[in-house]
């Protein structure tokens, strides 16, 4: 072979490398919204509970089908429930450093991190179902930019709110206002803590899943936290009372890494946009509403006896309460924050829900 065939093929031999390449780089994600037609990407979603918790087979695993169904199956999220990615005061972390590729976790777990859609958190603002007050804890993300750059690390799926709390107790039975007085209950929030506080009572921190063994041994009394809980983390042999006065909330993330996010192409994720914010916000807390139906009625067979306080009573709770949101306003002032405009706003929400 001369020269001239040489340097002919070594050309050839370059210029299909290039071709190679370039096809190579075309079918792999960007930094943001990606080209992935023809790949299948999948990623990893963690949460800290087990695959019977209704928030895994009522809300996330049928969303994960409803996207690789959108997508064609260009886009797969495989669930690690039970902690397997990171426990629950990690699973936000997680998602932000790439741990996990998207995770569910609740607000909670993550003292000081979201002041302001904490708002929701607050005494009494639980004029409503679980769907309802979702749909509630999604509008403020959408309505407020403050409470969006609380997420900013993330790409935020959907928010939603748990049906409205209880106070379950094993032993000793909260019938009034001075019943709860020095019992020790478990806190889901800070706002939470506050108003078992202000209730006189002692509030204990822990992850949900430890709230058995906890009630079993006597580290703590009870908890504040919803009647759906008790189906959901298996409680019936430990909770012999149940207490309603809608006392609280809590709210819920379901979140994404951003890189992993903006691997997805531009194309899939508006098909995907379509899923999230308040669609999956109200069937979340729906799942949550259906759980507290089934809940109670097992919890009922099984001898828990439910009680509903006195007008009078519940009003000795509120009353004590409202330190608790007079002190997040003066946060909000503090912080720069028009406090009272979000707090109305949200007020606003739930009575027109």
């Amino acid at each position: 072979m001369n020269k001239k065939s040489l340097k002919l093929s070594f050309v050839s031999v370059i210029a299909l490398m290039l071709v190679i390449l370039t096809a190579c780089s075309n079918s792999t994600g960007g930094e943001k919204g990606g080209d992935t037609k023809g790949e299948t990407l999948e990623f990893k979603m963690g949460h800290m509970n087990s695959p019977d918790h209704v928030q895994d087979k009522w809300a996330k695993r049928p969303f994960t089908e409803e996207v690789a169904k959108v997508t064609e199956g260009r886009v797969k999220f495989e669930m690690y429930p039970g902690g397997a990615l990171g426990g629950p005061k990690e699973t936000y972390d997680n998602i932000v450093t790439g741990i996990m590729d998207a995770g569910w976790g609740l607000q909670g777990y993550n003292a000081g991190k979201f002041p302001i859609h904490s708002v929701l958190q607050l005494p009494f603002l639980t004029d409503g179902n679980g769907a309802e007050l979702s749909v509630v804890a999604q509008k403020l993300y959408d309505t407020f930019p403050e409470i969006q750059k609380e997420y900013d690390d993330v790409k935020l799926l959907w928010v939603h709110a748990a049906d409205p709390y209880a106070i379950i107790t094993k032993g000793k039975a909260v019938r009034t206002f001075e019943d709860v007085k020095g019992l020790k209950l478990r806190t889901p929030s800070v706002e939470a803590g506050e108003m078992i506080k202000s209730w006189g009572a002692t509030p204990v921190s822990l992850p949900a899943p430890e709230i058995y063994d906890a009630m079993q041994k006597g580290v703590i009394d009870g908890g504040v936290l919803p009647v759906a809980a008790i189906k959901d983390f298996n409680l019936f042999d430990v909770v012999d009372y149940v207490t309603l006065g809608d006392f609280n909330t809590s709210i819920y993330y379901v979140a994404m890494n951003k890189n992993s996010w903006n691997k997805i192409s531009k194309s899939d994720q508006e098909k995907i946009e379509e899923l999230i914010g308040i669609p999956m916000a109200e069937k979340a807390g729906d799942a949550f509403d259906r759980q507290k139906v089934l809940a109670e009625e097992e919890a009922k067979a099984g001898g828990t006896e439910f009680i509903s306080l006195s007008d009078s009573d519940l009003q000795k709770f509120k009353d004590v309460s409202k330190g608790v949101t007079e002190n997040w306003l003066a946060e909000m002032e503090k912080a720069g924050i028009d406090g009272q405009k979000i707090y109305d706003e949200t007020v606003k929400l739930i009575e027109s829900k």
